[in-house]
């Protein structure tokens, strides 16, 4: 939802992406994942794009006329696995940015592990360990 509201307030303004980025201060490449949905920008940037573009948080982010929604169903304190779409919208980053640091066995990624089995891959994301790793409880969506 955030990027497709960008890009239409970027397109009613008449702003490209390297105007955002030169006018916020981001560089390139972190506006260009914004707009593309690859990344959604922490609160302070997002502040900062709404300033900049004119428009309220909530305007940006298509809340204007209804309250947000959680990304997702709350998750049950009992829960003890995630799931990369859960895990991805904790950490505010796309899914395929969680799957492939889990397929890479990357730095930060501790908390779960992926296993290619017959051409797909499954994912086993532990959430207490999560929590540990990344500090983010799992009611933060």
């Amino acid at each position: 939802m955030f990027s497709k509201k960008l890009k239409e307030v970027l397109r009613e303004r008449k702003i490209t992406s390297a105007e955002l980025a030169r006018k916020t201060g981001f560089s390139k490449a972190a506006v260009s994942q914004y707009i593309n949905g690859i990344n959604i920008p922490s609160e302070k940037r997002m502040e900062i794009l709404a300033e900049v573009l004119e428009v309220t948080v909530e305007e940006l982010c298509g809340f204007e006329e209804n309250p947000p929604q959680p990304l997702l169903p709350d998750i049950p304190p009992t829960a003890t696995t995630l799931t990369t779409k859960q895990a991805a919208a904790l950490l505010h980053k796309n899914e395929a940015y969680v799957r492939m640091g889990l397929q890479q066995g990357r730095p930060g990624f501790e908390f779960g592990s992926a296993v290619k089995t017959s051409g797909k891959w499954s994912y086993c994301i532990y959430a207490k360990k999560f929590t540990e790793i990344t500090g983010i409880p799992l009611n933060s969506i």
